[in-house]
């Protein structure tokens, strides 16, 4: 007999109520739902892979009730079962695991006869983002948009600046060209005037000649006899400026040659400006003429080129910009006397020209060089075309080099638009 039927025999009698711990750790035994394990069984004919489930071991628990009777040999037979059904268990999860990695290891060929295990693998694909991609594109086009409104605003300033300088500039040529109209109507008014007062002198002379005539014929006669004379003195005076013109070739031939004449004129600008500082005259300041024909204008031509070659033209002056003239006189530019000046025209007698040579084929076009009709040695430039003003003037150059200098002097602050602030000085006058 053993132990455990000796030991019921002896105590038939005693009833023995082992304290069980109801908790789930007793005798090391875990709860059913978290001891469920699973074996993954070979692919049958549907090819398939099923998953069998371990059942978890049982053991007997605390009888309802505790008065039961239980011997310690039979609980020392539970405990021991429960310990070799949880061996078993963990030495088919090791075999499970180790057959797992080996497949794992090693490709499982298709040919072999082996039985097929597989085993779930999770994989994560890690997704792409779109916002990051969308705050990139949306900073290019924030730049892109940012650029090309600061190009076009860049742009619209630019524009401004040139509209705003352009209507300076417009506003300049039109109060310039206001300034002109006004001077225009004065010059009208006043030749209205004059050729209003000619037509009445001569109105009031022909009404007294045919009163005088009426009344004493003896004076018609002498009318008539001074109007012969008058005529007489023409024909001569045509004949003397024949002579003279013909006498003006030959002597201009004789000493500056038949050619093409040219004349350098250096100019001195003023090295002070409106506040009284001194600046460098970096200007230009260099006019070059080419004399007309002297078959056309001899006479003019011949007596420009005697004052440029006795040097009485270097230390003249510009002193007046009106009426679309630029007008040099015998007027020293730095301050020395004027009637030296003149006297020294006199002495060599080019104080003015013999008569006023005039022709039709070379006429007071822009750019032009005439002397002027006061009888002086004075001459003057025509900065527009003065063909119909100056009639009968003489005209004996023109410009081919220098309109820069010439715009520069047309710039010339003026006084009262009349007379230039500070005298334009005439350095020196060469022939080429």
């Amino acid at each position: 007999m053993s132990e455990c039927s000796r030991a019921d025999s002896e105590s038939s009698d005693e009833y023995f109520v082992p304290i069980v711990d109801q908790s789930r750790g007793s005798y090391g035994i875990q709860n059913d739902h978290f001891d469920h394990s699973f074996i993954p069984i070979s692919p049958g004919e549907g090819g398939s892979e099923r998953l069998s489930p371990i059942s978890p071991p049982h053991q007997m628990a605390t009888p309802a009730n505790p008065q039961s009777p239980l011997s310690e040999c039979e609980s020392h037979q539970h405990q021991h079962q429960y310990q070799q059904q949880r061996y078993r268990t963990k030495q088919k999860r090791y075999q499970h695991h180790r057959h797992t990695s080996e497949l794992a290891t090693f490709p499982t060929d298709p040919n072999a006869n082996t039985p097929f295990r597989s085993s779930l693998v999770f994989t994560a694909h890690k997704r792409k983002s779109t916002f990051s991609f969308a705050v990139t594109a949306f900073c290019v086009l924030g730049f892109c948009l940012y650029s090309s409104a600061r190009s076009s605003l860049h742009t619209t300033v630019k524009e401004v600046d040139e509209l705003v300088v352009f209507s300076e500039k417009v506003h300049r040529q039109l109060r310039r060209a206001d300034y002109e109209i006004r001077l225009l109507e004065r010059e009208l008014t006043a030749l209205d005037a004059m050729e209003t007062e000619r037509e009445d002198e001569e109105v009031e002379e022909r009404v007294l000649s045919q009163s005088s005539a009426f009344a004493n014929p003896e004076l018609v006669d002498e009318m008539r006899i001074i109007e012969e004379k008058l005529k007489e003195s023409q024909a001569q005076a045509d004949k003397l400026k024949t002579q003279v013109s013909i006498v003006s070739k030959q002597d201009a031939v004789a000493k500056y040659g038949s050619g093409v004449i040219r004349v350098k004129m250096d100019l001195i600008f003023p090295e002070k400006d409106s506040d009284g500082d001194t600046v460098p005259d970096t200007g230009p300041h260099t006019i070059i003429m080419e004399m007309a024909s002297l078959d056309i204008m001899p006479h003019a031509v011949f007596t420009f080129l005697e004052m440029v070659s006795a040097k009485l033209l270097d230390g003249c002056s510009f002193i007046l910009n009106a009426l679309h003239v630029l007008k040099a006189a015998p007027l020293p530019y730095d301050g020395s006397s004027a009637s030296s000046k003149a006297r020294e025209f006199i002495d060599h007698g080019l104080e003015s020209v013999a008569f006023r040579e005039y022709s039709h084929d070379y006429p007071h076009d822009k750019y032009t060089v005439g002397f002027a009709a006061d009888g002086s040695p004075s001459f003057y430039i025509n900065t527009e075309d003065n063909s119909q003003i100056h009639i009968g003037e003489p005209c004996f150059a023109k410009i081919i080099s220098g309109f820069d200098t010439v715009q520069r002097l047309e710039g010339m602050p003026t006084r009262n638009g009349i007379w230039l602030e500070h005298r334009i000085g005439v350095r020196e006058v060469s022939i080429l």
